[in-house]
């Protein structure tokens, strides 16, 4: 009873701010750091091999038609995505290091690009092999995506499609998402957080 009656007194802007608090010690750590990007205003669009946000379909399929005629990428598994060797040598050579990418746009109901899906192997992947397994690569990427895309930390949340933790990294608009998928894939999902975020709330 003493306790309402101090609420009472209290001063509406202190009530208001101490619920605010107490609604923000709710959010999950990784909500808070949705908000926190997304009110920062930033903007990211880059995504791999110079493509971006906001491109088109069509935008897509000539960046790959001219890297295929490169010779950089190939078509992937069942022509359902494009694959690209990482880390090969100056003589374009398999390392340690090379991992196989398949990767193709996430796109909306108007062919524009929104983000990008990835799935990595270590190319040396062996079940034997302890270094090339999933949690390794998982770490291996996460290095990587954090010299390629500077700005925040990747932090570790917890993730039901995966045993393991996932790692997200946001950055203003841009969220890049990586967890382990099976005994040996890491999958990597790049997407616009504006677009992510809208497209849930009409499917609810």
């Amino acid at each position: 009873m003493e306790q309402l009656r101090f609420m009472s007194r209290m001063n509406p802007l202190l009530l208001m701010a101490c619920l605010a608090i107490g609604l923000a010690s709710c959010k999950s750590e990784y909500q808070q750091y949705v908000d926190r990007e997304l009110a920062s205003g930033i903007s990211q669009d880059s995504l791999i091999f110079d493509m971006h946000i906001g491109q088109t379909k069509k935008d897509f399929f000539a960046i790959c038609w001219e890297l295929n005629r490169q010779q950089e990428i190939a078509q992937g598994t069942g022509n359902q995505n494009a694959r690209y060797y990482t880390d090969k040598d100056s003589l374009g050579n398999m390392t340690p290091k090379s991992k196989d990418m398949l990767f193709y746009g996430i796109f909306d109901e108007e062919d524009i690009m929104r983000g990008m899906d990835m799935t990595y192997t270590f190319v040396s992947w062996a079940p034997w092999n302890r270094n090339m397994q999933p949690d390794s690569l998982l770490v291996h990427l996460r290095d990587e995506y954090e010299r390629g895309y500077p700005g925040n930390d990747f932090i570790e949340i917890d993730f039901e499609a995966s045993e393991l933790p996932a790692l997200v990294k946001i950055d203003g608009n841009r969220q890049i998402l990586m967890f382990a998928k099976g005994q040996r894939e890491v999958v990597v999902k790049i997407e616009d957080l504006h677009h992510k975020l809208n497209k849930e709330w009409k499917e609810k």
